[in-house]
């Protein structure tokens, strides 16, 4: 069996940390120079190979492109293959650069061990045309999305993957992949796909919140335990337990603070559930973000997910 040769793998930005913003610098800075550099070596052999078939039986110079291919000739394409391989492998064009290894493996055969139609200018120009066709068709295969510049805050990055604040993810470690993934979503444009993530990290914080108060969210219609929890927030004064504690009039006024973002909370929960077929605007979401956001790092103040129901 013929061994395959070996090319180096170099990772890309977008897989050194694929969840992680890639930026159009980086992008640039990777690919758009090796590639346009490729391009031009590969466009410099074709021209060799004309260059090097050119006959003058008269006045005009003519192109035979199939006279067989001298060892000048050869070499200038081998040199030129052999640095143009590690780039289109640089960037990630690992077929095509598997391809001009087989090239140039081709050209390095010692004579008499090809077929006559590999020995002419004709050939290696087809052979150039055919990398030139597959690296194209290779780097069209990657697709990037495009998240512009006020959307950025939205995406978690590595310096500071806690877009909740970190307080938050402290508290309520359960709710940190729905925050991630909330925030990409708005990131990306996916109204409804983030405020699905929100509803199941504001589940997390009102069970942590009813627990505080004795209430259960433990069924599919959270509108009467969160009537529940608001009552007794309201109440908390006129309770033996509550109005034992020192700090009573201060625990209830964080609590209040707490409640007084279910309003827009409850509308989306609502329309969440009767509609689980709606979609939500980009404007929607962001504006649910923001509440579900201000909510839970309210709640990491007093509570965390060991204060479950």
């Amino acid at each position: 069996m013929q061994n395959l040769p070996f090319i180096e793998l170099i990772l890309q930005p977008w897989e050194k940390h694929p969840r992680q913003l890639v930026t159009w610098w980086d992008m640039l800075d990777f690919s758009a120079w090796n590639f346009f550099w490729c391009g031009l070596r590969l466009q410099r052999i074709e021209m060799d190979c004309y260059m090097g078939s050119m006959v003058v039986p008269g006045d005009t110079p003519i192109f035979a492109v199939p006279k067989p291919l001298d060892d000048d000739a050869r070499e200038k394409a081998v040199e030129s293959l052999e640095r143009i391989e590690p780039e289109f492998s640089r960037i990630g064009l690992r077929i095509t650069a598997a391809t001009v290894r087989e090239l140039i493996e081709d050209l390095k055969k010692p004579d008499g061990a090809t077929t006559p139609t590999r020995q002419n200018f004709q050939w290696l120009i087809q052979q150039i045309n055919v990398i030139q066709g597959l690296s194209k068709k290779e780097i069209e295969g990657k697709a990037f999305f495009y998240v512009p510049a006020e959307r950025i805050t939205f995406f978690p990055k590595m310096k500071n993957p806690h877009i909740f604040g970190n307080a938050v993810n402290v508290a309520f470690p359960n709710a940190a992949q729905d925050v991630c993934e909330a925030g990409v979503c708005l990131a990306l444009d996916r109204g409804t796909g983030c405020v699905f993530h929100l509803m199941r990290i504001l589940e997390i914080g009102l069970t942590a919140l009813g627990a505080k108060f004795g209430v259960s969210l433990a069924h599919a219609n959270w509108a009467p335990a969160i009537e529940q929890i608001e009552s007794k927030i309201r109440d908390m004064h006129k309770d033996s337990v509550w109005k034992a504690l020192p700090d009573c009039k201060e625990q209830q006024e964080f609590y209040a603070q707490a409640a007084s973002h279910f309003g827009i909370l409850k509308d989306a929960w609502r329309n969440y559930t009767m509609h689980v077929r709606g979609f939500y605007t980009e404007e929607q979401a962001e504006r649910i973000f923001e509440n579900v956001k201000a909510f839970m790092q309210k709640l990491a103040e007093r509570l965390s997910d060991d204060d479950e129901w």
